[in-house]
C-alpha cells in the first residue's frame, strides 16, 4: 500500500532568515529559546528587517548576498505579476477570474485588518462571490482568512458568519504592494506602522509556521458574543483543555483589557502578549480577582510559542 506524507510550505520564518543571512548561532539561540538578554536589542533590529522584507526565499537569498533593499524591488514586482498572470489557474469561470484579479489589485491594503466580504475593495461584488474567490485563493495558499471564535472553552469553532481578518502569505509582499516599504526601512521600531496592522500580520505569518508544526490548520481570534461589547483578542492558542488569549502589543495600544476580559470569562490560567520587550513570565491578577500567568514574549520568539507554553504550563 502506498503512503502519502503532506508537508506545508511557507515563506521563511525568522529563524530560517537568520540562518540564511549568515547568523547560525543566533538562529540556534532563537529556535531553542536561549538568547542572552544582552543580544535582545540587536535581534529585535534583525526581526524588524525581516518584517520589512518578508520571507520569500528568493528575496531572502538576494538580501543575504547584497544587503541592498533596492535590489529586491524587481523580484517583488516579478512575484506580484506572476500571481496576477497565474489567476487563470485558480478559477473556473470568467467572473471568478475578474473577482480574484480585483482582490489581487485591492486586497493588499487590507492586510491584517477585519474585512467585510460584500463589496470588498469598493466593488459591486456580493459577499457570496467574494467568499468563493477567497476560498479559491486560500486553496492556492495566496492568503488566509482568519475567522473569530466566540467561545472561551474548547473546542475552537470558527464563527463563519462573522467578519474575518485577512492575512496574505508574506508580509514583505504586502509592504511592497502597498508602497510602504521605503518608509519602514531603517526604522528602529515597526510596532506603530499602519496602526499596528503590519506587526499583527508578521505575527500571524510566524504563528502559522508554529501551528502547522502542531498539526493545526486554522489561525483564529476571539470576539465576545455580547451585544455592545467590543472585547476582542488578536489571536487565540488552544493548549489542551484551555484556550489562551493572545495580544500583539504595539506602540499605540499597550493595553490588554480584552485579554483580561477573556481571562475573567474563561478562567484560563495563562495568556500571551507578543511585544518588543524582553521575555518575562509574570503572575498577574485581573481587577476581578482572576489569577493567571502573563507570558510576555518578544517578537523574535514567536516561533518558540509552543515550547514556551510547554515549559511554563
Amino acid at each position: 500500500m502506498g503512503r502519502v506524507e503532506y508537508l506545508q510550505l511557507t515563506p521563511c520564518n525568522f529563524g530560517e532568515f537568520l540562518g540564511a543571512t549568515g547568523r547560525p548561532q543566533y538562529k540556534d539561540a532563537v529556535d531553542n529559546f536561549s538568547l542572552p538578554e544582552l543580544l535582545h536589542d540587536e535581534v529585535m533590529a534583525l526581526f524588524n528587517t525581516y518584517t520589512v522584507i518578508g520571507g520569500m526565499p528568493e528575496i531572502v537569498s538576494l538580501y543575504a548576498q547584497t544587503g541592498d533593499f533596492n535590489q529586491l524591488r524587481p523580484v517583488y514586482n516579478t512575484l506580484l505579476k506572476g500571481y496576477e498572470e497565474d489567476v487563470e489557474k485558480y478559477s473556473a469561470t470568467q467572473k471568478q477570474k475578474r473577482i480574484i484579479r480585483h482582490i489581487l489589485q485591492t486586497g493588499w491594503s487590507e492586510a491584517g485588518k477585519t474585512i467585510k466580504l460584500g463589496n470588498f475593495g469598493n466593488s459591486q461584488y456580493p459577499s457570496g462571490d467574494i467568499r468563493e474567490a477567497f476560498t479559491i485563493m486560500e486553496k492556492a495558499f495566496l492568503l488566509q482568512l482568519c475567522y473569530p471564535v466566540t467561545s472561551v472553552k474548547p473546542p475552537v469553532l470558527s464563527a463563519l458568519r462573522r467578519a474575518p481578518k485577512l492575512f496574505w502569505f508574506d508580509t514583505g509582499l504586502v509592504n511592497f504592494a502597498t508602497g510602504i516599504q521605503p518608509q519602514l526601512v531603517g526604522r528602529p521600531s515597526l510596532t506603530d506602522s499602519w496602526q499596528g496592522s503590519i506587526t499583527e500580520h508578521i505575527v500571524a505569518q510566524e504563528l502559522r509556521c508554529v501551528l502547522y508544526r502542531n498539526y493545526v490548520e486554522n489561525l483564529s481570534f476571539w470576539v465576545r458574543d455580547k451585544k455592545g461589547s467590543n472585547a476582542e483578542t488578536d489571536f487565540i492558542w488552544q493548549h489542551g483543555n484551555m484556550i489562551l488569549p493572545v495580544e500583539v502589543k504595539t506602540g499605540t495600544n499597550s493595553h490588554i483589557r480584552s485579554l483580561v476580559s477573556f481571562v475573567d470569562l474563561s478562567g484560563t490560567k495563562a495568556a500571551i502578549r507578543y511585544w518588543s520587550g524582553k521575555f518575562s513570565a509574570v503572575d498577574t491578577v485581573t481587577p476581578s480577582g482572576s489569577k493567571f500567568l502573563l507570558l510576555n514574549i518578544p517578537f523574535y520568539y514567536i516561533g518558540c510559542t509552543d515550547k514556551i507554553i510547554a515549559k511554563y504550563l
